[in-house]
């Protein structure tokens, strides 16, 4: 019988419309694999888990101590000093963990990071069950190792992390788990599978939590650093990202380059047009723009009709050649103001390329806003290289 959506058929589209939207929304690929993300975004994340970490790794080093007491009461003889050697190990590498400060903004690094916060605890886990033959005492306060995986689990729901990172990291928790029950003939207890049921679900839980605050830190970050209109990156961000080209840049002795784009005649075209149509002359820029641009590229708005296009990896005569076929390409883009009638469009371009005596950032900026400033001068719809 079909239905019209009032019905228990009906429900399918409402209960499931919110998570889809969700999906959507916050672009599926990027929460499935981080390969897409800015390499702005690659730092923020990295440096809020880089905090979170620190602060958990803090926590679970100086925890570690206020269980000897209870080791010493309940264990005896070898087992005391085998837990006693995997303890002052959990210590010190929690410690180290937390004491780690280079990389904080590197993506690999926030990785490793996590990877050592789960592994440390897995080779905990694996070493108490050796060290217990398989077993567990009989003393219900030892209990407690055999959560320990489950604990790691929940920690591991505060990383924002994609789908396929959050399902290394399960792979990383789970497997050795059941690996150890399998060795010690344990798997097929009652007991260990209750266990192994608990990780599961904690994990699903996890997995939902680091992806749902992946999707969260992705909207925020795109609503700080992009801009509105455009869709493209702000002058803040455009900024931080030279900065960082040209440190990096000059540590890997490969070329930069920048273009600094200014819509000619714009003011009038608002004055007569109106501001819909000067924000749709922005907007269509904003395509030509992105259209042009390679991969590894960063193109921005630097305010009002200005436009940056910041090329790693680029020599002087190429970014030229790619501002005069922009030039060009806007100079061919038709635009229709309020009267019906096409608008004539131009743009002037400013480029320089990095050179050795270009302190920072600032000066090749100041550099390509002087070949921008010669082409507005000179009648505007050119490109001018300066150094």
């Amino acid at each position: 019988m079909l239905s019209n959506g009032s019905g228990p058929a009906g429900l399918a589209p409402t209960r499931f419309g919110g998570m889809v939207r969700w999906f959507r929304e916050a672009n599926g690929a990027d929460l499935l694999s981080a390969r897409g993300h800015s390499e702005d975004f690659n730092q923020v994340r990295a440096s809020r888990v880089f905090q979170r970490i620190r602060v958990l790794a803090l926590a679970l080093a100086l925890a570690a101590p206020l269980w000897l007491p209870v080791d010493w009461l309940f264990l005896e003889g070898e087992r005391f000093r085998a837990f006693l050697g995997l303890r002052l190990g959990w210590i010190a590498a929690f410690a180290g963990l937390a004491l780690w400060g280079a990389g904080r903004n590197r993506l690999d690094l926030m990785r490793l990071r996590i990877g050592v916060l789960v592994g440390v605890p897995v080779l905990f886990f694996a070493g108490s069950r050796m060290a217990l033959e398989g077993g567990t005492p009989s003393a219900g306060v030892l209990m407690g190792y055999a959560f320990l995986p489950l604990l790691i689990a929940a920690l591991l729901a505060i990383f924002p992390l994609t789908l396929r990172e959050g399902l290394g990291y399960a792979a990383l928790l789970a497997l050795p788990v059941a690996g150890m029950d399998l060795a010690f003939g344990t798997l097929l207890d009652i007991l260990r599978l209750r266990d192994l049921w608990l990780l599961a679900l904690l994990l699903m839980v996890a997995l939902w939590g680091q992806v749902s605050q992946m999707g969260l830190l992705l909207r925020l970050h795109r609503e700080a650093t992009r801009d509105p209109l455009t869709g493209l990156m702000n002058r803040r961000v455009l900024i931080r990202t030279l900065d960082r080209e040209v440190a990096a840049s000059r540590a890997g002795g490969w070329p930069l380059s920048v273009l600094l784009f200014d819509l000619d005649q714009f003011e009038r075209i608002n004055d007569t047009h109106g501001h819909i149509i000067g924000d749709r002359v922005l907007g269509h820029f904003a395509a030509v723009l992105e259209g042009h641009l390679p991969e590894g590229a960063v193109p921005g708005r630097y305010g009002g009709e200005v436009f940056m296009a910041v090329l790693p990896g680029w020599k002087r005569d190429a970014a030229r050649e790619r501002a005069e076929a922009i030039r060009r390409t806007w100079e061919a883009t038709e635009v229709v103001g309020s009267d019906g009638k096409a608008l004539q469009l131009s743009v002037s371009v400013g480029a320089a390329t990095l050179r050795h005596e270009d302190h920072n950032a600032e000066t090749l900026v100041a550099r390509v806003d002087e070949g921008l400033y010669e082409a507005k001068e000179t009648g505007g719809n050119r490109v001018v290289t300066t150094g």
